[in-house]
């Protein structure tokens, strides 16, 4: 039985890695201005160190409006931000280059249906 709960863990996981692959594929190459419909506004944006462009942050941690898109006020909480699911949305000439993701809470647990829900909308799906 104990050797069944990483195959249990696995395949709730499952849909909800797909979700996040999916978005990440569908966002790479759009306009930038898709952020704002499918994810809501960043909590923090900041010059890329190595190329003309931003880095705009969106975290689990994060409020949500009566739509569900995140909202950049108010900032998230430090101990909330350290378990959240963090995206990091590279933007260079108003085109999305690189999706980056960083679940702190860890991959079990609801952590990454907590990575999935953020960029569900971004899916495409």
């Amino acid at each position: 039985m104990t050797a069944l709960v990483p195959l249990l863990l696995a395949g709730c996981g499952a849909p909800h890695m797909k979700t996040i692959q999916d978005a990440k594929s569908a966002l790479i190459g759009q306009d930038a201005a898709v952020l704002t419909s499918c994810l809501g506004e960043p909590f923090a944006v900041r010059a890329h160190p190595a190329i003309p462009g931003r880095i705009e942050q969106y975290s689990s941690a994060q409020a949500r409006g009566p739509d569900g898109r995140l909202q950049a006020m108010p900032r998230p909480d430090l101990a909330a931000q350290a378990r959240a699911c963090v995206f990091d949305i590279t933007v260079q000439d108003d085109r999305i280059r690189a999706v980056d993701s960083d679940n702190r809470a860890g991959w079990g647990f609801g952590g990454i249906a907590a990575c999935s829900a953020v960029v569900r909308r971004c899916a495409g799906s």
